[in-house]
């Protein structure tokens, strides 16, 4: 639309010419400019880095000068789904090739390899690249000979493929991450650059475990996810800041105790589910952040409730000198059970609490016990869980209300620096809201700078996103609840129905006030 402005002589209007828009042409005037054909190299590389190899190589049709520019691409990625046909292989096989053939990288930052293992890919004396293209051993070698950075191997098929020795070797590997691959060592580790270190699906015997460890001068981040093998992990190194032990597998009848000792950790998790076996974690005096999310399954198990409860505490009682602490549901099921109810905590120097609420009240005790323990507390996360007990299902173990009001007299002084609390629900039903509602209304009675509330819906999935009406009714159960701060606010998101992947609606709720949607 043009633009109407009015001239000096009343009466008329004048049109105001549009801006001539900026010239297309190069400086003699004679050609249009290719702006995208004009990007420097390093630009280019850059936008590389974040496409695939294929989504790379689609590049090529951009102009002529585009055309080869993906055969430098320092990032080189191979994924396939794990449902693929004989044919869908096939032609993977062959993209393989094509990229070999054609790749002219000075330098490779990151290798990517997501897709299921087969024999055409194991490593051979010589490499047929005229049927079958070049083995995983190649791509390796290729990517340590350019200064590889960073590898990710993800070949979901247990352990058939073995690591080559000269992976071991690698001084320029910064990132490594690894998954069902056969790991067997006969050379000395020398990954000095190395600070990140994922490690999924593996047998590791102890000698294997001390070689990766004494090999990682600069290590900052460890984790050993679904492992097994090996009985100690024994870090001495002071830059390691974050060790991960997730669904550790305890194989064979003499390997039933994990030995964890890391004195100048920050942050310890031990995670996912382990059946059998126990972990033993030597005191950590330096640690910031504790992770207790897991279970251990075994087939006697009211039985052993007492040892559980004692091993989680002692787990507890070696990581106290921590300011964030996650309990999961079924840390704090072991400790409240009927056997574990003469248990008691040291005092903690927690600020950030998150507890994992099952479905029944059976972690109810421990929860007030915890709080109990940690006077500095300033901030409490609940996230919902849909489970259940696991040796009573369908049976609650204590009568929450009694469990709240005999901790009303403990607890009251614990909670004076208590200002917000967070609570995740995925989608759960009222049955799993019941035990968290029964802390909030215990809070907002005793906690007198508590003055936030906020509800996030994480589950973004199109059949299961939570109706808003239900968290509109916990909001108003909250509001209407007595409470000591007069300031109360209830903050609610959960996804918006036309676009749960994306979208997001937030609702303030206000004590004596209009509901204000944002």
């Amino acid at each position: 639309m043009a633009r109407i402005e009015f001239s000096a002589n009343p009466g008329h209007l004048l049109k105001r010419p549009r801006p001539t828009p900026p010239s297309d042409q190069d400086d003699t005037g004679n050609s249009s400019v290719d702006y995208i054909s004009k990007l420097p190299d390093a630009i280019i590389l850059h936008i590389f880095s974040f496409l695939t190899t294929k989504d790379a190589m689609k590049t090529s049709v951009l102009s002529k000068q585009w055309r080869y520019k993906w055969t430098a691409n320092p990032h080189i990625s191979f994924s396939m789904s794990f449902c693929a046909n004989r044919t869908k292989f096939r032609s993977f096989l062959a993209f393989m090739k094509a990229v070999r053939l054609r790749c002219t990288a000075i330098k490779v930052k990151s290798f990517l390899f997501d897709a299921p293992y087969a024999p055409y890919l194991a490593s051979s004396r010589q490499e047929r690249t005229d049927t079958v293209g070049p083995t995983l051993d190649w791509w390796l070698h290729f990517a340590v000979k350019h200064n590889i950075e960073e590898v990710s191997m993800i070949l979901r098929k247990d352990n058939e493929y073995a690591l080559p020795q000269f992976v071991f070797r690698c001084t320029t590997l910064v990132s490594f991450h690894v998954s069902c691959c056969h790991i067997s060592m006969m050379v000395a580790v020398k990954w000095t650059s190395l600070k990140r270190l994922h490690i999924d699906h593996a047998e590791l015997k102890d000698d294997a475990m001390m070689r990766i460890l004494s090999g990682c001068p600069v290590l900052e981040f460890f984790e050993l996810k679904r492992c097994w093998g090996f009985k100690h992990v024994k870090i001495e190194s002071r830059g390691l800041k974050e060790l991960v032990i997730d669904s550790h597998r305890f194989r064979g009848a003499e390997i039933l105790i994990l030995k964890i000792s890391a004195p100048h950790l920050l942050k310890f998790r031990l995670l996912g589910d382990s059946k059998r076996g126990e972990f033993k974690v030597d005191k950590i005096s330096s640690l910031v952040e504790a992770e207790l999310n897991f279970s251990i399954k075994t087939d006697a198990l009211q039985a052993q409730a007492q040892a559980h409860a004692e091993f989680v505490k002692r787990l507890v009682e070696n990581l106290h000198p921590i300011s964030k602490l996650v309990m999961g549901s079924w840390c704090l099921q072991v400790l409240s059970s009927t056997k574990a109810r003469g248990l008691f905590l040291p005092s903690l120097k927690c600020r950030h609490l998150t507890f994992h609420v099952a479905a029944d009240h059976v972690g109810a005790l421990w929860m007030a016990k915890i709080l109990e323990s940690s006077p500095h507390l300033e901030k409490l996360c609940l996230q919902i869980t849909c489970t259940t007990t696991f040796w009573n299902v369908g049976h609650h173990n204590f009568d929450a209300k009694e469990t709240w009001n005999y901790a009303i007299p403990r607890i009251y002084q614990c909670l004076i620096h208590l200002k917000m609390v967070e609570i995740i629900d995925p989608g759960a039903n009222w049955q799993a809201w019941e035990p968290v509602l029964f802390l909030l209304k215990f809070l907002l009675q005793n906690a007198p700078l508590l003055d936030r509330i906020e509800i996030n819906s994480h589950n973004s999935r199109v059949s299961q996103v939570v109706e808003p009406w239900m968290l509109l009714e916990v909001a108003r159960i909250i509001l209407s609840h007595p409470n000591r701060s007069p300031s109360l606010k209830v903050i609610l998101n959960y996804p918006s129905q036309e676009c749960p992947s994306t979208s997001m609606l937030k609702c303030d709720f206000y004590v004596n006030q209009d509901v204000v949607f944002s």
